[in-house]
């Protein structure tokens, strides 16, 4: 090999090392922005004509925390919603509206940073706005419900003994998980700050669970479904949605979260 191959295959070498330092360490610094993708959406305006009250929660730092609320019917659980990373609080209304036909009473959660709530959002952040928005209802008749990034927030609280029951929708093992599967060139497992560990809390989770995943979630695999079902046994229920994507219709998780209810008699 020549002297000069050598020295441009060199060249070519570093210029490839300095690219992937370049990226890990994009990845490092923008974590955050990468993974709390909807804190760049502004307030969204509640739909008209709509069943849900504005609810002002002021944090322990002093942070308002805007969530929608409609009351339930005597006697009935309240089921609080946690969106995804992409989510807003539009995300869950249909669905919420639904449910409040039937006596349920909805709480559609945010996050700090989220729907114009002041703050960043982070995943010890997350956890306290979860714990204040259910702050004053009662355990004995929450339902905790969490699609996608949301699935760990709910889960955490229910792990804290802050609900009844839990459903999991698109729900993952663990965030740190996904993104290594992501970006499997790169030592995320090393230096990402909000891990969101579901398959660490299961011990902690004593309540009814529900899982609904589909075949076909382009977002977390539907094998992460799978392994806290398995991990779970018989404290839970896996229903799969065939060719269900990652952010599943209505349609598709409601006759079985309605089916699941009226057997944990909620």
């Amino acid at each position: 090999m020549s002297r000069f191959v050598r020295n441009v295959l060199l060249m070519l070498l570093a210029a490839i090392a300095l690219l992937y330092i370049a990226a890990l360490a994009g990845l490092v610094i923008w974590q955050r922005d990468i993974l709390f993708v909807g804190h760049r959406y502004g307030a969204v305006a509640m739909p008209a004509h709509s069943i849900y009250r504005t609810r002002t929660i002021t944090e322990k730092d002093g942070a308002a925390l805007t969530v929608w609320q409609a009351d339930a019917a005597p006697g009935r659980p309240t089921i609080v919603f946690f969106y995804g990373n992409g989510g807003t609080l539009l995300q869950f209304v249909d669905i919420g509206e639904t449910l409040h036909a039937q006596g349920y009473g909805i709480v559609l959660a945010s996050y700090r940073g989220y729907g114009g709530n002041p703050g960043l959002p982070s995943e010890d952040g997350v956890m306290d706005d979860a714990r204040a928005v259910l702050g004053k209802l009662p355990r004995d008749k929450t339902i905790l419900w969490g699609q996608s990034l949301g699935t760990g927030v709910a889960a955490r609280m229910a792990a804290e003994g802050r609900g009844a029951a839990l459903i999991l929708q698109s729900p993952y093992t663990a965030i740190v998980d996904v993104a290594a599967r992501d970006f499997p060139f790169f030592p995320v497992r090393l230096f990402m700050w909000d891990r969101f560990d579901t398959l660490s809390l299961l011990p902690r989770i004593k309540v009814p669970v529900l899982i609904v995943s589909g075949t076909a979630d382009e977002v977390v695999p539907y094998a992460m479904g799978v392994a806290l079902s398995r991990q779970f046994g018989k404290r839970a229920q896996l229903v799969t949605v065939p060719g269900g994507r990652h952010m599943l219709d209505d349609d598709q998780v409601l006759p079985a979260v309605r089916a699941w209810l009226k057997r944990q008699g909620e």
